[in-house]
């Protein structure tokens, strides 16, 4: 850990001693009467226990730095936390992290980038892909899912008409646009596309298939309580989140994140990961 990230850290946990019952009752439990210089000998933290938390405090918790919140919307994936919460200095911390990503999944300034999320707030998301491709300096064209015929048709159109040079797609959307482009007998590159991203949830065990994709295919994992789109995932299988957002650990084979500077305040949290450190971010075990 160096050094400006140490002291980012000291700060955030001497402003939770001080502004936060859930994190000083914790600390105090854990044998500190003061705000603690490090994490070392915090317990990990669990969704169940934040999950205890907002059902006392309701709506937003009071384990969350924070409480100007101005977007919320709710998790769809089957987890505890059905809320999700994002202050105006969370949306740009999530722009600055998703933008990380997708330049380390190719897109590049002045790109057309299209996406098949739903337009709710989720991991990674779609209004949170768009905050991140406007944040690479790229036009953001999302399209919506395109499971359904009438949805299909008309993102096919939009795309003949446009030339998208980037797609960002979850699973499910890798699937249907794979039975797209074989339904209409062509390729993502004949489509236009010089890449695509594949979003994830750390959680989601299954890598995402890339079934028929002729361009660049690069994975991105997410975290729906804190970033949507954290870090990119490299042909050998590292995930590099940002240094300046997110401390990793990993414990016992679990992995652990500690969030900087975001209103989810997750201190050596376990999201329930089996991992391995990588020299720079973690592999999924």
């Amino acid at each position: 850990m160096n050094a400006a990230v140490a002291s980012a850290l000291r700060a955030r946990l001497a402003r939770l001693w001080q502004a936060s019952p859930f994190w000083r009752r914790r600390f105090e439990q854990a044998g500190f009467a003061s705000a603690p210089e490090g994490i070392d000998r915090l317990p990990p933290l669990s969704a169940a226990e934040l999950a205890r938390d907002e059902a006392e405090h309701g709506p937003a918790g009071s384990w969350r730095d924070g409480a100007e919140f101005v977007r919320a919307g709710v998790a769809v994936r089957e987890q505890p936390l059905d809320t999700l919460l994002f202050t105006a200095a969370d949306l740009r911390r999530e722009a600055a992290a998703g933008a990380r990503a997708l330049r380390a999944c190719g897109l590049e300034p002045g790109r057309r980038a299209t996406n098949t999320l739903p337009g709710a707030i989720y991991t990674p998301g779609s209004l949170l892909v768009g905050d991140a491709v406007e944040a690479t300096g790229c036009l953001d064209m999302p399209v919506g899912p395109i499971a359904d015929a009438g949805p299909r048709a008309t993102a096919w159109e939009f795309w003949g008409r446009v030339a998208p040079d980037f797609a960002i797609v979850d699973v499910a959307g890798a699937r249907d646009f794979a039975a797209l482009l074989a339904q209409k007998d062509t390729t993502a590159a004949a489509l236009g596309l010089g890449g695509m991203a594949i979003v994830t949830d750390l959680r989601d065990r299954a890598e995402a298939p890339t079934p028929g994709f002729d361009v660049p295919v690069t994975c991105i994992a997410g975290l729906a309580e804190c970033f949507g789109m954290m870090a990119a995932r490299s042909p050998d299988g590292n995930h590099a989140p940002p240094p300046d957002e997110i401390v990793v650990e990993v414990l016992d084979g679990e992995l652990l994140l500690t969030t900087l500077g975001h209103s989810a305040a997750l201190i050596r949290y376990a999201p329930g990961v089996r991992a391995r450190l990588s020299a720079d971010g973690f592999e999924v075990a």
